[in-house]
């Protein structure tokens, strides 16, 4: 699997005409190499050549985990010594000086960057889009570890609907539901868990805090799952108890614009249509102003990648994309709505992989 990655990278930097990638630690490295590190004060990088050798030059508390590919050699030095005591050893064991070196620019940090320029190399290029085109197409073992995260998440949220009560904190159940997760196999959260209720539900991105459920809350849940590198990502919205014919009313009103959304995808559709199709649902009920993000995102070693289901993105769909439909309602001050779904597209079909219902569910 990962020499067919790395072939394709290669292919990618022959017709860029990039002579040399460098990757950090992160989901770029792991997709590559099949080596999951994350980035720390120690430097770490990768180094792929044109030719298909790859060097990593990595500190030598962190040596024993690499798993090298037949072409890859490894670098590594003391903490006594630091990275700078092998810059000859780096400039050597590359085959020349590069004039076109690829980076991940929304990734590398400045002392990374900075080592590449005491290298000599100082005519970087953007290499994201490179790895946009392969990553954003799953093949089939990669769509079923998303669905298994998605599993996980849907019988975790089953798990702790009898938790949520009255006077329970957002965080109790943020907790219960990490909880549950991981007795379920995922890997961990690839972002902080959103408990958001009553008026914190207008926050999109309301992370749990102490606040208590009160009567008549909405409670935005959106939580993710790893499960063998790969992310689920959902949300519900719930209520508890007396809720209001106003909630209701935007409940159905962004439940709509998620089922006709999602009705809408097909292969070759424009991607910014699918945003289009809720936005004018939520903007004809009078709450367009309310909806402030795009439609959803692609999932995979991220929990946000591409594709980016939004209003600008002229990209079509295609075989192998995986991404979120998510349409929501703020409310400032009063409460929110959102519903989450994840979407995989196969030659086949275009494949909703949740089963939790979206009808609102009052506790």
């Amino acid at each position: 699997m990962f020499h067919k990655r790395k072939a394709a990278a290669l292919a990618y930097m022959k017709e860029f005409d990039m002579e040399l990638l460098v990757l950090v630690p992160g989901s770029n490295l792991y997709y590559m190499t099949g080596n999951k590190l994350k980035q720390s004060e120690r430097l770490t990088l990768y180094f792929l050549e044109r030719s298909g050798r790859g060097i990593f030059f990595v500190p030598e508390v962190e040596k024993t985990k690499f798993m090298l590919g037949e072409d890859d050699c490894i670098l590594s030095y003391s903490d006594d010594e630091g990275p700078q005591s092998l810059l000859d050893d780096v400039r050597s064991s590359l085959a020349q000086h590069y004039s076109r070196v690829g980076v991940e620019t929304n990734t590398m940090r400045l002392f990374e960057y900075q080592f590449l320029h005491e290298l000599g190399m100082r005519q970087t290029v953007h290499a994201m889009n490179l790895l946009k085109e392969m990553r954003q197409y799953k093949n089939s073992e990669e769509i079923k570890s998303i669905k298994k995260a998605v599993s996980v998440l849907e019988e975790s949220l089953l798990a702790i609907l009898p938790t949520i009560q009255i006077g329970v904190q957002e965080k109790e159940i943020a907790a219960k539901l990490e909880y549950e997760m991981r007795m379920r196999g995922s890997e961990g959260t690839p972002f902080s868990t959103i408990v958001a209720s009553g008026y914190r539900g207008a926050l999109p991105h309301g992370r749990a805090s102490d606040k208590t459920i009160d009567d008549g809350d909405f409670i935005v849940i959106d939580f993710g799952a790893i499960v063998d590198g790969y992310v689920g990502d959902m949300t519900r919205t719930i209520g508890i108890g007396h809720i209001s014919a106003k909630q209701k009313e935007v409940y159905h009103v962004v439940k709509r614009a998620l089922t006709e959304a999602i009705a809408s995808i097909k292969i070759d559709e424009k991607i910014g249509d699918i945003d289009a199709t809720a936005r004018n649902i939520i903007s004809q009920a009078g709450y367009g102003d309310c909806f402030t993000h795009r439609l959803g995102h692609g999932i995979g070693l991220d929990a946000h990648e591409d594709p980016y289901i939004m209003q600008t993105n002229d990209d079509q769909i295609r075989p192998g994309m995986a991404f979120t439909i998510e349409p929501g309602i703020y409310l400032q001050n009063e409460f929110g709505v959102r519903i989450e779904d994840n979407i995989v597209v196969t030659e086949a079909e275009i494949e909703n992989v949740m089963t939790v219902s979206h009808d609102l569910i009052v506790l």
